[in-house]
């Protein structure tokens, strides 16, 4: 077989949130994640999204046994504090990962992306301080992203408490940092899965995911490449085998 019909070709999904007029941050995840939409499930008054939420729960009190009505409009009111609080903190995004082990077994993870006002900083600095002030930090490294921009990552084994019935286990998180250019604001990208037996493969996405993170709009430049009207225009900075969800 000849080299060219071996190469992996390049695919990438762009997600309509790219097109986003007002966007303030540009990611890609690989393939199996799902975005929450945040701004439905926690609708400002007097939105189409208020009005579809209120649908749904007149939908659960219609259908839901009569005697497990309250538990699951509790669960939905949950759902809504637990959302206003992230979004609260400037969470922009989540995305609920589900993907198969090499055993054939399953693992799931959620991903937050949040950004937040910071007072001005040299942006390395930035990154420094932000992973240094984790609670329990370990493995840090510094990051040297596209452009010379600095980052950082780092990661964690915690013992998440029993809840609800559910025994404690262990949770792995990991922690990315990306101050942006104007030194003002800090993008955070955070990883929590309960399987953490393959930590080391989702830190390695953690970081293939923060070598996308911008703070412009980097469609012109990716259809460009696409299109081949910039065949060195860095297109090989995009591994191969993660499908680009921009949100």
């Amino acid at each position: 077989m000849t080299e060219s019909t071996t190469e992996k070709q390049l695919r990438l999904v762009i997600d309509d949130s790219a097109r986003d007029t007002s966007a303030k941050l540009w990611y890609a995840l690989p393939d199996g994640y799902l975005d929450v939409p945040l701004e439905a499930l926690d609708p400002a008054p007097g939105t189409e999204h208020e009005t579809l939420f209120m649908n749904v729960m007149a939908l659960v009190l219609g259908s839901a046994p009569e005697d497990q009505r309250d538990r699951y409009v509790g669960a939905l009111r949950d759902m809504r504090f637990m959302v206003a609080q992230m979004r609260s903190e400037g969470v922009i995004g989540c995305s609920l990962g589900m993907h198969f082990a090499e055993d054939g077994t399953s693992a799931s993870s959620v991903v937050t992306v949040a950004l937040r006002d910071i007072e001005w900083a040299p942006p390395k600095l930035t990154a420094v301080r932000a992973a240094s002030l984790r609670e329990s930090p370990t493995n840090v490294k510094l990051l040297t992203l596209p452009g010379g921009r600095p980052g950082s990552i780092s990661d964690t084994l915690v013992t998440a408490p029993a809840v609800a019935g559910m025994p404690a286990q262990d949770l792995y998180q990991c922690d990315v940092y990306i101050p942006a250019p104007s030194g003002a604001q800090l993008a955070v990208l955070a990883l929590s899965t309960t399987a953490v037996s393959t930590r080391a493969h989702y830190r390695d996405w953690m970081e293939a995911i923060a070598h996308t993170v911008t703070f412009h709009d980097p469609l012109p430049e990716i259809e460009r490449t696409v299109r081949g009207d910039q065949p060195d225009a860095g297109s090989g900075n995009i591994r191969d085998g993660i499908t680009a969800d921009f949100g």
